[in-house]
């Protein structure tokens, strides 16, 4: 539901981890939605010089290896969360360096390089490579420590994630997303990877 009418805030929990596209304009986004989170106010927030111990790595149910945050991160930058990229140029991201320079608060994820290795100049993202990103940031995020997750992303990001698990919500593909709009929902394990 994208509307906060009705809401009773008595209900609403506190935010455990906030994680947001590598793109600079999302980390923007994100830093004034979430200021406390990105100055070092909140407990447990570490800087750039301790993300070496923020992510460890374990098996998930299918026995490939990811990584898993330290549950006293507050911010992660996650590439799976990303516009669809290629063709324009702002859809490329900024080198890792500038984004640490510029975000020192943030755990990057291990997976990103200190250059977009994956915008091209000539080819752009196609919907289902989109979808298959939204898949495994899910198979990702249900491994974390943190229950009460924020994620700040695209358009495009969220309008595959929202038509690939609650098509409902934009009508079945009659809708759009635009932007500062908020869905919230619940993600929960389903599927051949359940224990029992």
């Amino acid at each position: 539901n994208n509307s906060t009418s009705g809401v009773n805030e008595n209900n609403i929990r506190p935010i455990e981890l906030v994680v947001c596209s590598p793109l600079t304009r999302c980390l923007q986004t994100a830093s004034h939605i979430f200021p406390s989170y990105f100055n070092g106010s909140v407990e447990g927030i570490t800087s750039s010089s301790e993300q070496q111990c923020i992510f460890s790595r374990k098996k998930d149910h299918f026995g490939n290896r990811i990584h898993v945050l330290n549950g006293d991160s507050r911010v992660c930058c996650h590439g799976d969360v990303r516009e669809a990229y290629g063709m324009h140029y702002p859809d490329k991201r900024s080198p890792l360096s500038q984004l640490n320079f510029n975000f020192p608060t943030v755990a990057y994820h291990p997976s990103l390089t200190e250059h977009d290795i994956d915008w091209k100049h000539d080819t752009r993202e196609k919907r289902q490579d989109v979808s298959e990103r939204v898949r495994n940031f899910f198979v990702w995020l249900l491994q974390q420590p943190h229950d009460n997750v924020a994620i700040v992303t695209h358009g495009v990001w969220m309008e595959c994630a929202l038509l690939d698990y609650c098509p409902e919500v934009l009508e079945f593909g009659r809708k759009r997303v635009y932007n500062c709009e908020v869905y919230c929902g619940t993600l929960a394990l389903s599927g051949p990877w359940v224990d029992g």
